[in-house]
């Protein structure tokens, strides 16, 4: 390493001490913005890796992140792989290395995760969704003097999307476009943001009454891990409820992947979508971006989620900050 340090040292015009305070990012480094930039692409060009071993043996941070996905499934969601390049995008650009690890089903597992990427140094862990174990994974990480931060997970220090106002927007446009007979799409237990924009746009009626009315119960989907099997619970769930009322003229799901069957079983049937029936999802995914007939949605705002992830990974306490998503509104 020392070798590749003496090249870094040469190419960048600079000295072996200077390279070395900004690879390991000492307090008396006062380099320019672009110096650290144009030493840290020769260090990833050169596969220049840093021997953290007299790092943890001082206690000393290693500049190392860990993003820990709570499970499989999140890796198929294409917003989430869309905020995993973007973090480790990031995470590059600010001089970090960075672990990228599905956690197990299992607590102990977890725990036992977390505590090999903490003996390799991990200074930062990064969550996106809840993994089993949360209560003892907070705990354990801030006794190792470890800092973390969660995205749609119930760790104390989190960011999460809020989905409210958009929920609240494409109900409005249903209405605004005389689509009143509209059912709401949502798994068990039902999305609390989401249930929060549907009263929003009723003021004045019960919760209670506002579901009864307009929900459709897609059931318990924490036991799934395909989204295929989504679209086939959106297919299933908007047959039962065209075949219970057939004049239902507006269908909301909880995501896309639920749209996209709803869209198979409403096309099979002989509805126009956009005339005879409005649909709207969530997420933007690909294929609902580039459908042929007009499908609302909304979609999360990946750069500012990635920036007050990796603003707040190295800070402590309890703290929530709230992105709101963005409406997008399709009509012919």
């Amino acid at each position: 390493m020392a070798a590749t340090l003496k090249i870094i040292a040469e190419r960048a015009g600079l000295s072996q001490s200077t390279v070395s305070q900004i690879l390991n990012r000492r307090s008396n480094d006062f380099s320019s913005e672009k110096t650290r930039r144009r030493v840290f692409d020769l260090a990833h060009e050169l596969g220049y890796k840093q021997n953290f071993g007299h790092k943890l043996l001082r206690g000393d941070k290693t500049h190392t992140a860990a993003i820990l996905l709570s499970m499989h499934r999140m890796t198929l969601e294409e917003h989430i792989q869309s905020l995993i390049i973007r973090l480790l995008d990031q995470l590059e650009n600010k001089g970090y290395g960075a672990y990228l690890v599905t956690l197990a089903d299992t607590a102990e597992k977890n725990l036992e995760t977390v505590k090999e990427l903490i003996t390799r140094g991990v200074d930062s862990f990064i969550f996106l969704g809840h993994p089993v174990g949360a209560k003892l994974l907070e705990p354990y990480i801030y006794e190792q003097n470890r800092t973390l931060i969660g995205y749609g997970s119930a760790f104390s220090r989190k960011v999460r999307d809020d989905t409210s106002r958009s929920t609240a927007e494409i109900i409005r446009f249903f209405l605004a476009e005389d689509h009143r007979n509209f059912r709401f799409f949502l798994g068990t237990p039902a999305h609390a943001d989401r249930v929060k924009g549907l009263c929003k746009t009723f003021p004045g009626k019960t919760e209670k009454g506002l579901l009864k009315k307009y929900l459709v119960d897609l059931g318990p989907l924490a036991e799934h891990n395909d989204i295929d099997t989504f679209a086939e619970l959106g297919f299933q769930a908007t047959k039962r409820a065209f075949e219970l009322d057939p004049s239902i003229d507006a269908c909301f799901y909880l995501s896309d992947y639920f749209a996209v069957g709803g869209l198979r079983y409403l096309m099979g049937s002989g509805k126009k979508i956009g005339s005879d029936v409005l649909v709207a999802g969530f997420n933007n995914i690909h294929a609902i971006r580039n459908f042929p007939l007009p499908v609302s949605s909304a979609e999360h705002d990946i750069q500012s989620i990635a920036e007050a992830l990796i603003g707040e990974m190295t800070q402590t306490g309890a703290r929530e900050r709230i992105i709101p998503t963005r409406t997008i509104i399709r009509k012919i």
